[in-house]
């Protein structure tokens, strides 16, 4: 991700970890909890432009968006090490969703995992991120799934996911700020489950 100027307050980080922890609701005993899981496809048709999400926040911050001369799909993708987790859940065309109540498991491509629990534990450690951590607290709520995190740069981010289509459709609301940044990236993200096309005509 982009870097913009910006300062983050300390109080600011320690609200956003305060905010975190209280996600510790008990594990709801309904049906939509597996559906969840399995392999996820992007549908580009139907999902928001991460670049152009981009390039509106910095905008909105009143800032100038630079690609770095990059141009074409994925112009602002990559940036430091610590922000990769970013990238992934923005950019990675696929995903795949593993679920041993209470723990959570997201992997990305190249085998990029987030895991990260819906029982109050908070540790969610990047397979390619070294001794570094992400934490990530889940929460499951009106048949969706909550989770608010903590990036190994200091920023943090918000997800909504949920289901339709009969539970073939995943829908991944997002609101990413990473440290460099003065106001978050919104994106919506939406998934087809692998080997199904929610859209086509059914068959006479």
């Amino acid at each position: 991700m982009p870097a913009t100027r910006r300062i983050l307050p300390l109080f600011l980080c320690l609200l956003v970890a305060a905010g975190a922890g209280r996600v510790m609701a008990a594990e709801p005993a309904h049906k939509a909890i597996p559906a969840f899981a399995g392999d996820w496809v992007v549908n580009q048709k139907l999902s928001q432009d991460t670049d152009k999400q981009v390039e509106k926040a910095i905008r909105a911050a009143g800032g100038t968006p630079d690609s770095g001369g990059k141009t074409g799909k994925g112009r602002y993708r990559g940036g430091p090490p610590d922000q990769e987790v970013y990238d992934r859940m923005s950019y990675d065309d696929v995903l795949t969703i593993k679920i041993d109540s209470p723990k959570i498991t997201f992997t990305y491509a190249d085998g990029f995992t987030r895991t990260f629990y819906t029982d109050g534990r908070g540790r969610s450690v990047s397979t390619t991120g070294g001794s570094s951590h992400d934490y990530s607290f889940g929460d499951w709520g009106d048949h969706k799934l909550f989770v608010e995190g903590r990036p190994r740069d200091g920023g943090w981010t918000r997800e909504e996911y949920s289901l339709e289509a009969g539970g073939n459709r995943l829908v991944a609301k997002l609101s990413l700020e990473p440290l460099t940044f003065m106001l978050p990236i919104t994106i919506t993200r939406v998934y087809d489950r692998k080997g199904t096309h929610p859209d086509a005509p059914d068959k006479q």
